[in-house]
């Protein structure tokens, strides 16, 4: 009887043991969001001009050295010329906005449509440098439009994206014999 109480007290005790990680990794405050926020439409303009329209099912806000927010459940944003008319559309699966380095990063299923030139590019990931004003992607990129399927090794362009280069490009295209 004492014996089975003995065993049956060791793993009581046995079982009662934390993990510390686990613990620190469930309080560690400076990995949580100090904002969070659920549905969220931004409307960018200048001197009432509109700039951009952004959606997200999630904007998660983080602070620390290096504060950043994050948009884990992806974005979309429309931008419009001075017309107010789309200019171009781009969308993914997560996004990433370093405020202090202004640099934005998206991932997973990126999709840029230009809808003045008629392009698509499709890619995994892009980096937009705003102090650069650049967007550039150094992964596989696809360009589609109504003449030709190209593909690249990654792209540069301006931040407006009046001017763009895929690298490496491969694929058919039409010439123009004028």
């Amino acid at each position: 009887m004492k014996l089975g109480a003995a065993i049956l007290l060791v793993l009581l005790i046995a079982s009662c043991q934390n993990d510390m990680e686990k613990i620190k990794s469930l309080t560690d405050f400076a990995k949580s969001p100090v904002e969070s926020a659920k549905d969220i439409t931004v409307i960018a303009s200048d001197s009432g001009k509109l700039q951009f329209f952004m959606t997200s099912p999630q904007l998660d806000r983080y602070q620390g050295e290096q504060s950043y927010s994050k948009y884990p459940k992806g974005l979309s944003v429309v931008f419009y010329d001075e017309n107010r008319k789309e200019k171009m559309k781009l969308s993914a699966n997560y996004a990433v906005n370093y405020e202090e380095r202004k640099i934005m990063e998206a991932k997973n299923n990126v999709v840029i449509i230009d809808y003045k030139k008629g392009d698509t590019i499709y890619t995994e990931s892009i980096l937009w440098d705003q102090n650069r004003k650049t967007i550039s992607s150094n992964v596989a990129v696809k360009r589609v439009n109504k003449d030709n399927v190209l593909y690249g090794d990654g792209f540069d362009a301006d931040q407006s994206f009046n001017k763009y280069e895929l690298r490496h490009v491969r694929g058919g295209f039409n010439v123009d014999k004028e």
